[in-house]
């Protein structure tokens, strides 16, 4: 036991600490640039944001954290229809689908396609569930037949229903 206490008041004497205090202050320096990076690290990584403002976002806003990508990614196929191709008007039904398949995938409704989830809606969750079908149809239609002739009035109709099934969903 005595040695121990040796040792100890031999590390802590004057002498030695003056021989540590280059490697000490040399060692305090990258401690302290080391931390700024964790800090800065912290700060600017998606992490941080995720972990502490998701739950407070939603707290405040009542409504879901990825909403806001939803109305997005809305906002963005409804701006397909206002170019003049017919192209466009394709892929904004088709997108709208997919957007609604997501969306029902992550409210774990049953059935592996579309059309199986479309069946486990009922009138009272999604107002225009007959509609709906309607327009995954003529999706089908967009998709399977390369020949299928798409009108503007046709494509907003069907865009039309879909946003009213995503309102009925409080999606947008």
């Amino acid at each position: 036991m005595p040695d121990i206490f040796y040792l100890f008041s031999l590390l802590v004497s004057p002498a030695v600490q003056d021989h540590l205090l280059i490697p000490k202050i040399t060692l305090g320096a990258l401690s302290a640039v080391l931390l700024g990076f964790i800090v800065w690290a912290f700060f600017n990584t998606s992490w941080f944001q995720y972990a502490f403002f998701t739950d407070l976002r939603e707290f405040l806003t009542f409504r879901s954290y990825g909403l806001r990508k939803m109305i997005d990614r809305w906002q963005k196929t409804l701006a397909r229809l206002e170019t003049a191709q017919e192209a466009e008007y394709k892929l904004a039904v088709i997108e709208a689908d997919a957007m609604l398949d997501d969306a029902l995938k992550r409210m774990a409704f049953p059935g592996a396609t579309v059309d199986e989830r479309l069946q486990n809606l009922s009138a009272a969750i999604v107002a225009n569930v007959e509609e709906v079908q309607k327009a995954h149809a003529l999706r089908n239609n967009v998709v399977h037949d390369p020949n299928f002739r798409l009108s503007l009035d046709e494509a907003r109709k069907t865009l039309s229903t879909f946003e009213k099934a995503f309102q009925s969903l409080d999606l947008i």
